[in-house]
């Protein structure tokens, strides 16, 4: 939107002579510069979009992305590396004929006093586009110099600056550094942003011209819109910058949301996970939701203590839909009374969720949107953002699934006279009391803080709302992401502090069923903002840990918890007496998934009974398309049925099964994928897979004694087939003698200089790998461990990187 000029009467000491600026070059009489780069850069219409998604037209960057001014998000430019650097002109919104300029400072020292127009060099004497006052063509770029690495780079817009055919100082200047800036106010001296554009290697820049204690300000901050580009483009410093997004991606549901992978719960979420899987009840798509109309829902208007009633029914637009998504079942695993949410789509995307919880004593015992960080969930940011006045913890967060999302979390205390806002990072913090408690996500924050407004302002309406300003809220080191695997957890850390050391404290249960030990270890850091972490942990089933360092009080505390073993049952209809888990040793191997943790499971069953175990941690399936059969070690006293649940079969009594006969010794078996069958006989390509379930089923009239063992569980590599099925002729491998008792030699089949060998039981478990040099290039001897025994499969890769295959029998 176009401004009116203010021409008010102290607006008259503006210096029709300004001529102590530095220029780049000559200008013409509308103040288009003579020294522009000779082709236009081509700005899509996909460009325009995103940034106008990002600094949309009358939606003021307080209400709806605050976080670009109120979360320290760098505002100035800074080199890391020597760099050409250009400025491009994009668009202007904006009456005045503003001018823009830069100037600059060693990294980290910017000047004591605002700089003189001496220090001010001039990169576009008229920030106006042609037919607008001025001759400007969106696409014009100018090269503003050659810096060195350490130089920062600030900007300076002089409002209305552009006079009579030159520049002046305009009505006001406005600085990247907020310090230098007229208003009195703080939190009102922010006048420009800065926001990464990585996919296409450039910052974009935006400004907003008008004072803003004036009340004429609209606070869009698109009145003069640039985007800065350098050679090469990793000399700009991007980590502290806001980033603008197109904000074309679906978010997942709220009915999927509200837990964290604590171990204490692990067990009770997993058997919810299992009941929506064998169920299929679960209000996560459109098309399995109701619409959510607030002003046709009886009783809702004015009705205090209702979630229902502080929600909103579309987004920031206003023409978004809403649908119910509560997912009424966190109330059996979480310690919340009530539950209410709903997904806000734009026509089929889903572009943002909020679930709101009721809680009395204490706050939601699952209060934080970040969840699963690791189980490949990836938290790239957090910070503190005022929304309302009100300082709330935000954060950047890519899911498992893949989707960018942006989220916001806070709890309101209920009280007589008034409520309280809070916002903590760890659920400890949180005073004891009766709740509100709300969690909200998006595809774009203007999205998120379009809920957190309309939330906050019903709350204010209804009584007074406080909350107090907390220091050192968030963690300063924190884990972005990461996994455990072969007894060590690996964690990729954000170290903004620059800190040298970090405390780590851990809990561990190394099984469902064991007892907790506790880990203690000093941490060395590089201080480089990303670094990556590796601690032994020893085998674990769950892992609650935090991390601190000396810069901030506030630690980072997270949970980790495997993919459990779980029953699950109806009482009147099956009796546990023993549910035993021990550990299993595993020589990890890449061709395979090796399912960590042994299960013993006696008792009674009259009904069904389900012995279940999640292949990878929360809710995660498994890329299974590499493999092709299962194989385990199982005694069973009854008839069992194995079952195969994937994302790929949505109906449980359409489940892929195989009836395994009873054994009352340990029997292995090694089962194709094949041989899974559904109801109507018919199987498919897995290409996924969530759980394994071994159920024993009686008549539902009589009780029969139960019991069953399950042991070293493998989901098999393809190219590591049934030994039996692979002849030497077939592959070109030979090995002579064959049986042998300590050596053998391997003929291969092309000219190698080396050779390395893998050599696998017959449980697909790797048992000895190595390399070895070849006589002539044509064969290679080969060394068994001692006292190895039995009939293996081996592999060869040969310097071309060719694959063979064979076996062998060991006296």
């Amino acid at each position: 939107m176009k401004k009116l000029l203010l021409y008010t009467a102290f607006l008259f000491a503006i210096q029709i002579n300004a001529q102590n600026y530095n220029y780049l070059g000559t200008y013409s009489s509308n103040g288009t510069p003579n020294y522009m780069e000779a082709e236009l850069d081509i700005i899509t219409v996909e460009t325009q979009e995103m940034i106008s998604n990002a600094l949309p037209e009358s939606f003021p960057v307080p209400d709806y992305n605050p976080h670009y001014i109120s979360s320290g998000f760098d505002t100035d430019l800074n080199l890391s590396a020597n760099a050409d650097v250009w400025v491009t002109f994009v668009s202007e919104g904006a009456g005045y004929r503003n001018v823009l300029g830069y100037y600059t400072y060693p990294v980290g020292n910017p000047p004591a006093t605002v700089p003189s127009a001496e220090d001010i060099t001039i990169i576009f004497p008229n920030v106006s586009a042609l037919g607008s006052g001025g001759g400007l063509l969106m696409g014009n770029k100018v090269k503003i110099g050659t810096f060195t690495s350490g130089t920062a780079i600030g900007w300076v817009l002089l409002a209305n600056g552009w006079r009579n055919g030159q520049v002046t100082n305009g009505y006001w200047k406005l600085y990247s550094n907020t310090e230098y800036n007229p208003e009195s106010n703080p939190s009102l001296k922010h006048h420009n942003v800065l926001l990464a554009d990585p996919d296409n290697e450039r910052i974009i820049l935006g400004f907003e011209d008008i004072r803003r204690d004036y009340g004429s300000c609209d606070n869009d901050f698109n009145d003069a819109i640039f985007y800065v580009t350098a050679n090469p483009y990793s000399a700009m410093t991007t980590t502290n910058f806001a980033d603008v997004d197109s904000a074309t991606e679906d978010v997942s549901s709220a009915n999927n949301g509200g837990l964290e992978s604590n171990g204490n719960l692990a067990g009770l979420i997993a058997k919810r996970n299992f009941t929506r899987s064998k169920t299929g009840i679960a209000a996560n798509k459109k098309s399995s939701q109701k619409k959510y109309k607030k002003s046709k829902r009886s009783g809702l208007k004015g009705a205090a203590g209702s979630l229902e009633n502080y929600l909103p029914d579309s987004g920031m637009y206003g023409d978004e839909t809403a649908q119910i998504s509560s997912p009424q079942d966190l109330i059996s695993v979480t310690n919340a009374t009530q539950i209410f949410s709903v997904d806000i789509y734009k026509e089929e995307r889903r572009v943002s969720a909020v679930l709101a919880t009721e809680t009395e004593g204490a706050v939601y015992d699952h209060s934080k949107a970040i969840c699963d960080r690791l189980n490949n969930s990836s938290l790239e940011d957090v910070r503190t953002v005022t929304v309302r006045g009100h300082n709330i913890i935000s954060s950047k967060l890519i899911r498992s699934t893949g989707e960018k999302e942006y989220t916001l979390s806070f709890s309101i205390k209920k009280g007589a006279t008034q409520n309280q806002l809070f916002s903590f990072w760890n659920i400890e913090q949180y005073p004891a009391g009766d709740y509100y408690n709300f969690q909200i996500w998006g595809s774009s924050f203007s999205q998120v803080f379009a809920i957190a407004n309309h939330v906050i302002d019903t709350f204010s309406e209804e009584k007074s709302l406080t909350s107090e300003m907390v220091e050192d809220k968030i963690p300063t080191v924190f884990v972005k992401s990461g996994f455990y695997q072969k007894g060590k957890i690996h964690l990729k850390i954000v170290n903004k502090s620059k800190s040298t050391e970090a405390m780590f404290n851990a809990s561990v249960a190394s099984t469902e069923i064991s007892d907790r030990s506790t880990i203690s270890e000093m941490l060395s850091l590089t201080g480089n903002w990303n670094e990556t972490l590796t601690v032994d942990t020893g085998n674990l089933f769950d892992l609650g840990f935090s991390l601190g360092t000396s810069s901030s009080v506030q630690k980072d505390i997270l949970y980790l918890a495997d993919g459990p073993w779980g029953a699950d049952y109806n009482e009147d209809f099956a009796t546990v007496k023993t549910f035993e888990v021990t550990n299993n040793q595993i020589d990890f191997d890449e061709y395979m998934h090796q399912v960590e943790r042994d299960i013993s499971v006696s008792g009674e069953v009259k009904g069904t009974i389900n012995m279940f175990r999640h292949l990878l941690p929360g809710d995660q399936v498994l890329d299974v398309s590499s493999y092709n059969a299962i194989q385990f070690h199982m005694t069973n006293a009854q008839p069992v049925e194995l079952v195969l649940m994937t994302d790929q079969i949505a109906d449980w009594n359409d489940r892929l099964r195989v009836i395994i006969q009873p054994n009352e010794s340990e029997t292995l078996h090694t089962i194709s994928f094949e041989d899974f069958k559904d109801a109507n006989g018919n199987t498919i390509t897995l290409s996924s897979l969530r759980t394994l379930v071994f159920s024993i089923s009686s008549d539902y009239s009589t009780s029969v004694p139960f019991s069953i063992d399950v042991k070293n569980v493998i989901l098999k590599d393809g190219s590591i087939a049934a030994i039996e099925s692979t002849s030497l002729e077939q592959v070109g491998i030979k090995n002579y003698p064959n049986p042998f008792n300590s050596s053998t030699t391997l003929l291969l089949k092309n000219n190698t200089r080396t050779v390395l060998i893998k050599v696998y039981d017959m449980m697909g478990r790797l048992i000895d790998e190595k390399e070895m040099k070849t006589i002539n290039g044509k064969k290679a001897i080969y060394e068994a461990p001692q006292n190895l025994k039995g009939i293996f499969k081996y592999m060869l890769k040969d310097d071309e990187g060719e694959i063979h295959q064979g076996t062998f029998v060991i006296n």
